[in-house]
């Protein structure tokens, strides 16, 4: 009703006779059904006074107007009326679904603000020894809207809902956001960065991977990558590249979870890919589960011992879990 009111003051403020040009607001560009007004999205245009709903231009016009949401959509150079207004809060325009996305705007520190073109970007996820992760990207392109500073409050379609709703999760972040200089050219900008972006992973993850580039040609087909760390706790003097070891379970105290266990032999393993606490191993897919699932069902990581040349590891492994067993035993 306010709103009307004001149409109606503007009306008779500016037109002296029905014939008569007058300043009124237009869409400044094409506004989507549910869209959330910002100061830049009207514009003043002057047309002959008619029997048209229409809301007067005046200076704080876009002030006055920035919060509320087209209840259609609007061609460029609309008349924007009370009648195609509505407050945000009333609800769903049509099939039209509210989301609030929190936007991550660290990699500006001037900010951004409403209006701003922007790429979306998904900040990536850091390789480590037990996952992949993924280089920073450009998602898509977008105008700020609806943005109070940390977050956007839109209004779409279901399918665009569901969209974005689950981008955060799926990112397991909030997407971050970085501006596109006034001219700019967001294409050729999103694929600079997504290359850089790329670059800096790739040496990220090489730097994780303790056998060169090389590593990969060990590979046999059908085999699967495993880099199990090991606890040199029982090799004071180390372990090198070559060496046959005594593959340990650490065992638990009685009394843990489970009612724990001795330590115990695992398996004799000869170390052909090691470096810095780390083995590498290629692996069939029944054996990879084995390794990869190793340090989770021991609940820590495996221990190494070392063995001389010629030994007979499966004897030496007996002699060893009979002793580890008394010793968890009396406890």
């Amino acid at each position: 009703m306010a709103l009307m009111i004001l149409s109606v003051a503007g009306f008779w403020a500016t037109a002296a006779a029905f014939d008569e040009r007058i300043a009124v607001v237009v869409a400044a560009r094409d506004l989507p059904e549910g869209h959330v007004l910002g100061a830049a999205d009207v514009a003043a245009a002057e047309v002959l006074l008619g029997d048209v709903p229409h809301i007067a231009w005046t200076a704080d016009a876009p002030g006055a107007l920035e919060g509320l949401a087209v209840r259609h959509g609007l061609a460029a150079g609309s008349l924007v009326g009370a009648d195609v207004l509505v407050e945000p809060s009333a609800g769903a325009f049509g099939d039209m679904l509210e989301v609030v996305v929190p936007l991550d705007a660290s990699l500006v520190p001037s900010g951004v603000r409403e209006g701003d073109v922007v790429l979306l970007i998904d900040p990536g996820l850091a390789p480590s020894h037990g996952r992949a992760g993924r280089p920073r990207s450009v998602i898509r392109t977008l105008e700020l809207a609806g943005f109070d500073g940390s977050a956007m409050r839109l209004f779409v379609p279901p399918a665009q809902w569901v969209w974005w709703r689950a981008l955060p999760a799926e990112l397991g972040a909030v997407p971050m956001v970085l501006p596109v200089p006034l001219g700019g050219d967001a294409v050729a900008l999103a694929s600079e960065l997504d290359g850089l972006w790329a670059a800096a992973y790739e040496q990220e993850a090489a730097a994780l991977q303790p056998f060169g580039a090389g590593w990969r040609a060990h590979a046999a087909p059908g085999e699967l990558e495993v880099l199990t760390p090991l606890d040199l706790g029982l090799a004071p003097s180390g372990v090198a590249q070559g060496d046959l070891v005594l593959l340990v379970d650490p065992g638990a105290p009685r009394g843990s979870a489970g009612g724990g266990r001795p330590r115990s032999v695992l398996r004799a393993v000869r170390l052909e890919h090691y470096e810095d606490g780390v083995l590498g191993v290629w692996a069939q897919p029944a054996e990879w589960v084995w390794w990869k699932s190793l340090p989770e069902r021991l609940g820590a990581a495996p221990m190494v011992l070392r063995v001389p040349e010629g030994t007979d590891t499966g004897t030496v492994a007996e002699e060893l879990n009979d002793r580890w067993r008394r010793q968890w035993e009396q406890g």
